[in-house]
């Protein structure tokens, strides 16, 4: 059982947090290796310390929006972009993420549910997501040597054919000649991509895992044949103090949750880093190019 920083704070304990962030070194079986809260970034809780993630665009409104905010309030930030969604248009919002100093990383090609995707089709189209995203770095002025993934839904392992670290593993080794996609998850899912909510429900979501209390998720209401999405109510019992955080910049409701979380952390001692310097996410001495890229 792993013991949260703060907790090993508290008992005088030291706590050696564990590099999960680039597949093992070991075979992954379908079905069996599975889950995330293992991958917890356990670096940064009890710290109030907070990194943002946004995923699924770029957006040719809302990202521009959301990047005049980390811009205001001085925060760099992750992107996880669905690079199908890259093109001559969305070009200028991608070069000003990497020109504010913010990282741009792979949410997949196509926003697909990787456990229903075949492996020769999930292979190829996360080989068509990097090999994008190294051709937009290069195009922006950027090297191209941190080499972030997100699995689309989060999902992933539970095809019973294959599973989907092996394949990580096998596209890295392909790309680079060593295990350099490194995976990210989260601890603080802000439920921005909830329909029903508002950004003031989205901000006290993300609140909530800074001082627990009342977190709003949703319900399906089949209720005289209609059906409907409904807020529910629940209890953040279990406060990180800290961690990543999963936004979408493709949400409107995510600009003002950001506004009221980023002014509400300035008056609050929270601080924000970005998932490059930290243990769990750090390339450290790692050299991740491109195999046949000169530049």
């Amino acid at each position: 059982m792993l013991i949260n920083t703060l907790a090993a704070s508290l008992l005088g304990l030291s706590l050696t947090v564990i590099p999960y962030q680039f597949p093992e070194n070991r075979l992954y079986r379908p079905n069996v290796d599975t889950g995330f809260i293992k991958y917890e970034t356990l670096s940064i809780h009890g710290t109030n310390t907070y990194a943002l993630t946004f995923d699924d665009g770029p957006h040719k409104t809302n990202t521009p929006q959301i990047l005049d905010i980390l811009k205001e309030y001085n925060i760099k930030a992750t992107f996880f972009i669905v690079t199908s969604r890259l093109n001559n248009s969305t070009f200028p919002i991608f070069k000003r993420i990497l020109d504010e100093g913010h990282i741009a990383a792979s949410h997949h090609h196509e926003h697909d549910n990787s456990n229903q995707q075949t492996e020769t089709n999930y292979k190829t189209k996360l080989k068509k997501s990097i090999l994008k995203l190294a051709s937009y770095y290069k195009r922006a002025g950027y090297d191209y040597n941190k080499i972030y993934y997100r699995f689309p839904y989060a999902a992933y392992g539970e095809n019973d054919n294959y599973h989907h670290m092996n394949t990580l593993k096998d596209v890295s080794n392909e790309l680079f000649g060593d295990n350099c996609i490194n995976f990210v998850f989260w601890d603080a899912d802000s439920g921005d991509w909830i329909p029903t909510l508002t950004s003031r429900d989205v901000f006290n979501n993300i609140k909530s895992f800074q001082i627990g209390g009342e977190y709003t998720t949703y319900y399906i209401s089949r209720a005289s044949g209609h059906r409907r999405i409904l807020k529910k109510k629940i209890i953040n019992d279990r406060p990180t103090k800290g961690g990543v955080v999963l936004m979408h910049d493709i949400q409107k409701r995510t600009i003002g949750a950001l506004e009221l979380f980023a002014d509400y952390a300035s008056k609050n001692d929270i601080s924000f880093t970005n998932i490059d310097v930290l243990d769990e996410f750090s390339f450290k001495n790692k050299k991740c190019n491109l195999i046949g890229d000169t530049k």
